[in-house]
């Protein structure tokens, strides 16, 4: 009950200062189009060329419309599961807009967790009438599996928290330094490939494809998008979850060891 009372009280005030900016908060929300539909795009015409299917290396066949559903589910996981976390924090730190955070009773996370709600669910409001618009034009295959489509939802809510914690424990890298832009690179690159930003997992040359199956990126991004199209097999959607859950527990540990090491870094600099 009591951080049910929190993160109330926090998610009022976040809620209040996102309205405060609705149409800057509109563009920032609008550009998460860019990336899904350039995909869909580039596979459409790929598509095309191949003469209207193109198959994976296990047999699977994605057609114009296959894509479609794809990209077009994976652009409203992508807006339900980001975070700006590993670019904001390093700011704060180098600015000193932390140190007066650290003298609150609870964990900086939690705030910043509902300012990351809070404009997920102002965002949705605003661009629900947009991707019922993309649904409604570009015909997507719909869902093979109404069961998997029910499952896809707590796989998205697992896919969100592990990614805010593991962007949050990249973000406490900037204690020990400000320029953080590389690293932060490096983790979008490998987040474009393995989680499924570009093409399906089982487009994924062999090798590649078994390493992103393992990776915690698949866990954020492909996995419950998957799921939400019914396209996951029935003996992998348990060990779907478990995978979830690992790199949940995974990330939990390095945000919390990262955190006390990090802390203790910051206060000997004279924070």
């Amino acid at each position: 009950m009591y951080w049910l009372d929190v993160y109330r009280a926090h998610l009022k005030v976040a809620i209040a200062t996102m309205l405060q900016y609705r149409f800057a908060v509109l563009i920032w929300a609008v550009w998460g189009f860019v990336g899904p539909l350039i995909s869909l795009a580039v596979w459409s015409a790929a598509t095309a060329a191949q003469g209207g299917q193109i198959a994976s290396a296990s047999g699977a066949q994605f057609s114009r419309s296959d894509f479609a559903a794809y990209f077009l589910v994976f652009m409203i996981v992508s807006h339900l599961t980001m975070s700006w976390e590993a670019f904001e924090f390093a700011w704060r730190v180098r600015d000193g807009q932390l140190s007066p955070r650290l003298l609150k009773p609870i964990h900086p996370i939690h705030l910043d967790a509902s300012y990351n709600i809070g404009y997920k669910l102002i965002t949705s409001a605003m661009l629900l009438p947009v991707w019922g618009l993309l649904f409604f034009l570009l015909a997507p295959t719909p869902p093979r599996s109404w069961q998997q489509f029910l499952l896809g939802i707590p796989a998205l809510a697992l896919a969100a928290v592990i990614r805010y914690v593991f962007q949050y424990s990249l973000a406490v890298i900037a204690f020990w330094t400000t320029r953080v832009e590389a690293i932060n690179q490096l983790y979008f690159t490998l987040d474009a490939f393995l989680a499924g930003r570009i093409a399906p997992i089982a487009l994924l040359p062999g090798w590649l494809a078994s390493v992103a199956a393992l990776a915690p990126f698949r866990s954020m991004g492909a996995f419950p998008v998957e799921l939400f199209l019914g396209q996951v097999p029935p003996d992998q959607v348990l060990p779907g979850f478990a995978l979830q859950v690992f790199w949940l527990i995974v990330a939990l540990t390095l945000l919390r060891v990262l955190w006390a090491a990090g802390i203790r870094q910051y206060s000997a600099v004279g924070a």
